[in-house]
């Protein structure tokens, strides 16, 4: 195992058994035995230790996913059942707030997805931009609930939900 995989290793034990996303750097230095140069040759900080869980967990599978040209059932199963192959760990780290958490590495990471996808289906411009943010925050979101609740529902539920439209309101009765 090289020191990088190392630092990822270490993280994920260290948010574990603490319970808590946010450890320093120094304690993963400590807990690994690596000096913080090593550290710093692989992440810029913390914070890019969860970026590259997600980009190796939820990224890689979604962009073979997309490679093969998976429908969106498929596709939007995939996302939900990746997060459950390190469901403890991702449970203790959604809870982490701002810039850099996993959360916004969601946002970001599947806006990039969607950025890349969607001029496929004919959508640029101001269009593709505003639409590739909905797509990513509206999963995003509905993540975050899934993950905070347990992930105690199925990806195959979750995919359906999320892929529920809005009803037409003018089928709507008004009493």
């Amino acid at each position: 195992m090289n020191s990088k995989e190392k630092i990822i290793e270490k993280y994920i034990e260290l948010v574990l058994r603490k319970k808590s996303p946010e450890i320093s750097v120094t304690e993963i230095c400590e807990e690994t035995g690596i000096c913080r140069k090593t550290f710093y040759r692989h992440f810029r900080d913390r914070y890019a230790i969860i970026e590259d869980i997600f980009v190796n967990d939820i990224e890689v599978p979604l962009r073979m996913c997309l490679r093969i040209n998976a429908g969106n059932d498929y596709y939007v199963q995939m996302i939900y059942q990746s997060f459950l192959t390190k469901k403890d760990f991702y449970i203790i780290a959604i809870r982490e707030e701002g810039n850099n958490s996993l959360f916004e590495n969601i946002i970001s990471k599947l806006m990039v997805l969607n950025y890349e996808e969607l001029p496929q289906i004919g959508w640029n411009g101001a269009e593709l931009e505003y639409l590739s943010y909905k797509f990513a925050t509206t999963q995003a979101f509905l993540l975050r609930k899934w993950i905070r609740g347990g992930m105690k529902e199925s990806p195959e539920f979750m995919a359906r939900i999320y892929l529920t439209g809005l009803p037409d309101r003018s089928m709507l009765h008004n009493p």
